[in-house]
């Protein structure tokens, strides 16, 4: 088996973190993974502050320093923070399905943000992911209904969908795509904008913000709507760690996280309309898939991600199903 090419540096880092981990309530120096790189707009707006303001209230007693996928690949960065070589990270449940489908499985629960506090979904969540070292400290939610899109490089069938189409995504979007007959084709952001260039893709499934950062407008003029399903930013902290954080130091983590979550809900309607602006003004045309296809998409989405998580962990999908249905928040 190839080992990662992170795993050298990881295994120094994790030495230095078990240190710090055990020495916390003199100080230390905690590790922050993100999934994204600076392009990626929520990094900048929710994580970028977090960090600042998690510094600056402890007085240097926490203090997070952030790196990216340049130094663990996106699809790689759980167990390394679970293992303790890095102390938080911010990603999304598709980055580690190989791990766990769980974490994508719960976009399939509607509602937002209060209601899933109010249900208790990310200690529900948290409970299943102790098992790989990690404890959920923060999960935030989009507006339902407005969390992703397709941007393709040519307009929508007559017929209102994509058939035939190869449209880069990860396994999320596979009830979507299998529903508007679009091939699935899973690609790491960075080689999204040379496959969309040379045609290897003939679109790309994202969030409904970020598109124009990574400049995929130059090589896609199409954006399909309307937008689908509810989209989640995870923070994990190594559990191990986070146990031994002061009392006080743990509040003002979460103190952080909670504007973090209130943030990404109350921000993210104004980022995507803005989204949706800067591609219009760049020469992209929205376009509408059809009505029976517009008829089949919020389910399309639900229970294509409960059918998908299903297949790699059938006993804990259907336990967060069941969670779900009990507190009113799925069928």
């Amino acid at each position: 088996m190839t080992r990662p090419h992170w795993l050298p540096a990881a295994a120094a880092i994790a030495a230095l973190g078990c240190s710090a981990a055990l020495s916390v309530a003199q100080a230390a120096d905690f590790r922050m993974l993100s999934s994204w790189d600076q392009n990626y707009p929520m990094r900048k707006l929710l994580v970028e502050p977090f960090v600042k303001s998690v510094n600056a209230a402890s007085k240097g007693s926490v203090n997070i320093r952030l790196s990216g996928p340049e130094t663990v690949p996106p699809f790689e960065q759980l167990q390394p923070t679970g293992s303790g070589a890095f102390h938080f990270l911010f990603t999304h449940g598709a980055y580690h399905f190989g791990t766990s489908p769980i974490a994508t499985a719960v976009e399939a629960i509607s509602g937002g943000l209060e209601e899933w506090r109010k249900a208790g979904v990310k200690q529900e969540l948290d409970k299943h992911y102790n098992q790989f070292g990690v404890t959920l400290i923060g999960l935030a939610v989009s507006t339902p209904g407005s969390g992703y899109n397709i941007l393709l490089r040519q307009p929508v069938k007559p017929t209102g969908d994509l058939a035939g189409y190869k449209v880069r995504g990860t396994p999320t979007y596979g009830g979507v795509f299998k529903m508007l007959g679009a091939s699935p084709v899973v690609l790491p952001p960075g080689e999204i904008y040379t496959s969309l260039e040379k045609g290897l893709v003939d679109g790309a499934a994202w969030p409904t913000f970020g598109m124009t950062n990574y400049r995929w407008n130059e090589v896609a003029k199409y954006l399909l709507r309307p937008a689908f399903g509810t989209t989640t930013q995870l923070v994990f902290a190594h559990k191990a760690t986070w146990d031994r954080i002061g009392e006080a130091d743990r509040k003002i983590v979460l103190a952080e996280i909670t504007k973090l979550e209130d943030a990404y809900t109350k921000a993210f309607d104004k980022v995507m309309q803005d989204e949706e602006a800067e591609l219009k003004s760049k020469g992209v045309t929205v376009v509408q898939m059809g009505d029976a296809q517009k008829a089949k998409l919020g389910q399309a989405w639900s229970e294509g991600l409960w059918e998908l998580t299903g297949q790699k962990n059938a006993k804990d999908t259907t336990a967060l199903r069941k969670f779900a249905v009990s507190k009113g928040l799925s069928k």
